[in-house]
């Protein structure tokens, strides 16, 4: 890490504050011009290398998901089987979700030994393009916060080895084009939420309603990873402007305390900040989702109206 470090937040030590906004510009998520936003212009500003930020980002949430792995389906007779006959670890059962991934790809590819389905919940049209092409193969780029996953996972434990990520990510990846407020509740065993639920409004209740709809959607004691721009006011992606919440540690803390029986913060710096409009600051929030445990087992789909539609057209 040459520029970013990061600091464990302890008892809201970290708190912080940010100036009042009340002079600027009101802009709900309904307001923004999301299918208008330039999919390959954010790729490579944010995406085209791996930045010191993202670098540790992407080791603290490697290694929270091979501590924390998600449950899955339970292994029925022939797993059981095949697994004491081949000596070799079960088939990924999990179900995951990507909430908002815009042109990232790096939480998909630290869910990725878990899941045997990743969904990549996305509103933007053009990112939903984009991201339909990209999984088809995805470019070199991508390789290097692979490696460092793949590094990450092995020093805590855990195996890669045989799993191409190109061929895996194109089969087990589905995109939706969906809003975060139209997610189902307790459907998924592990998930990621990355500079989303602030960086869709303006609004604080549209962000605290994006953060509880995101972790409601995963099943009681699903691993998570939630990161923050903290105090960003908006940001520019090519010729349009898009809203933000500016959040402080303190304040995702207090929200997801309720949320999330055993929080985990992080605060991640670099000398070297993405953009313009924020305290140059990252927040990584890290936990497992707390609720009343439902009927089906860890794994099932839950099926909805459009899933039986779905179904009864074929």
């Amino acid at each position: 890490m040459e520029a970013a470090a990061v600091r464990r937040a302890e008892d809201g030590a970290l708190s912080g504050s940010v100036p009042p906004t009340d002079d600027q510009t009101h802009v709900s998520n309904s307001d923004a011009p999301w299918d208008e936003f330039d999919a390959d212009a954010y790729w490579e500003k944010n995406y085209s290398t791996l930045r010191d930020d993202d670098e540790e980002i992407l080791r603290r949430i490697t290694a929270y998901f091979a501590a924390n792995p998600p449950a899955g389906e339970r292994p029925g007779l022939h797993t059981r089987l095949w697994r004491r006959l081949t000596r070799r670890a079960a088939p990924p059962t999990a179900l995951g979700l990507d909430v908002g991934p815009g042109t990232n790809l790096y939480p998909a590819l630290a869910m990725l030994p878990y899941c045997r389905r990743i969904t990549l919940w996305e509103y933007s049209a053009t990112n939903v393009r984009w991201l339909r092409n990209e999984l088809r193969s995805f470019r070199s780029t991508w390789d290097v916060f692979w490696g460092q996953a793949t590094g990450i996972r092995r020093s805590s434990g855990g195996d890669t080895r045989g799993l191409d990520p190109r061929p895996a990510l194109a089969r087990r990846v589905d995109v939706r084009q969906a809003s975060i407020f139209d997610l189902p509740k307790s459907r998924f065993d592990v998930g990621t939420m990355f500079f989303v639920a602030e960086s869709l409004t303006s609004d604080r209740s549209e962000f605290e309603r994006a953060t509880r709809a995101f972790v409601e959607s995963l099943r009681p004691g699903a691993p998570f990873a939630a990161a923050f721009m903290e105090g960003s006011v908006g940001y520019q992606v090519g010729a349009c402007h898009f809203p933000a919440v500016p959040v402080t540690i303190g304040q995702v803390k207090e929200f997801l305390t309720g949320l999330t029986p055993d929080l985990e913060l992080h605060q991640v710096f670099s000398e070297k900040p993405l953009r313009e409009g924020y305290h140059g600051t990252m927040i990584l929030a890290l936990g497992r989702a707390s609720g009343k445990p439902l009927e089906t087992p860890p794994g099932t789909v839950v099926a909805t109206h459009e899933d039986a539609a779905a179904a009864a057209a074929t």
